[in-house]
């Protein structure tokens, strides 16, 4: 069965859930901090059960579900990836994440990441400010950074024997603004070319290019609301090589040109829909 994709973006809630139907990947790190109940997650790395009272973290882009059989009751955010890579207090927590390791606080911490996480849940909700989301953000990192010596928790070792589209995937998330081919991803992957975007396509509904282009169009997105550049040079910070491919290729993804983007988030005080 496919994995449902999807992307997500800075976002957190209050939640109580059951089992999903289906996994599901995207291309956010998500926080997970259960207050009741017992969490348990299918991934690539195989069946984990998340401590109750402690903050997880994990990279969304590997294909997971809950499993759990009644509701379970946790906070959860998300932040894009496209926000937390590159950042070299974050380099460390960032890679673990990425091979597929979930990471840990501690007990003692339980309380603080509570109060944390219920704050984004408040601030995030409703089309927050720019100003309220980049302090969040800002949390966020502070608190991805601390988990970087932290408990180890999945072994990364047991990701590496994920299928040939998950190993890509993690490949693709680490250099999505490089210059890239297919077979340069299958190779970093240890996937045969020949069957490489077929495994993708497979795996996720969609070829591998139109998951990198998500990736570079989100990514633009953060860059427009967060710095002054210009066109030009967020669409070669995401990764387009033309001006002609970043416009073509934001407008399917936005309905919006990257200026009229900027401008509409400038004049909502937020992201536009």
């Amino acid at each position: 069965m496919r994995s449902l994709a999807q992307v997500i973006g800075l976002q957190a809630f209050h939640v109580t859930s059951g089992p999903m139907p289906r996994s599901h990947l995207h291309p956010e790190v998500e926080f997970n901090l259960v207050l009741s109940g017992t969490a348990r997650y299918a991934t690539v790395g195989g069946e984990v059960d998340l401590p109750p009272g402690r903050l997880a973290v994990f990279w969304g882009g590997y294909p997971h579900r809950l499993l759990t059989a009644e509701g379970v009751d946790f906070l959860w955010a998300t932040v894009p990836l496209s926000a937390v890579i590159g950042h070299d207090p974050l380099r460390g927590a960032v890679e673990r994440a990425l091979s597929g390791e979930f990471l840990y606080g501690t007990a003692a911490e339980g309380e603080h990441d509570r109060f944390l996480m219920s704050r984004w849940d408040r601030e995030l909700r409703h089309e927050p400010a720019p100003a309220v989301a980049e302090v969040c953000l800002l949390e966020m990192h502070a608190r991805l950074a601390r988990l970087t010596g932290g408990p180890r928790g999945t072994a990364p070792a047991e990701a590496a024997a994920a299928g040939s589209a998950e190993r890509m995937l993690a490949v693709v998330a680490r250099r999505y603004t490089d210059r890239l081919t297919v077979e340069e991803i299958a190779e970093a992957a240890g996937v045969h070319p020949t069957y490489a975007a077929l495994a993708f396509k497979r795996a996720l509904g969609m070829p591998v290019w139109q998951y990198v282009t998500r990736l570079r169009v989100a990514h633009a997105c953060r860059l427009l609301l967060v710095t002054d550049w210009g066109v030009d040079r967020v669409a070669h910070a995401s990764g387009f090589r033309t001006r002609s491919s970043f416009y073509r290729a934001f407008g399917e993804s936005t309905g919006l040109t990257p200026t009229e983007f900027r401008r509409r988030a400038s004049a909502d005080g937020g992201c536009p829909p």
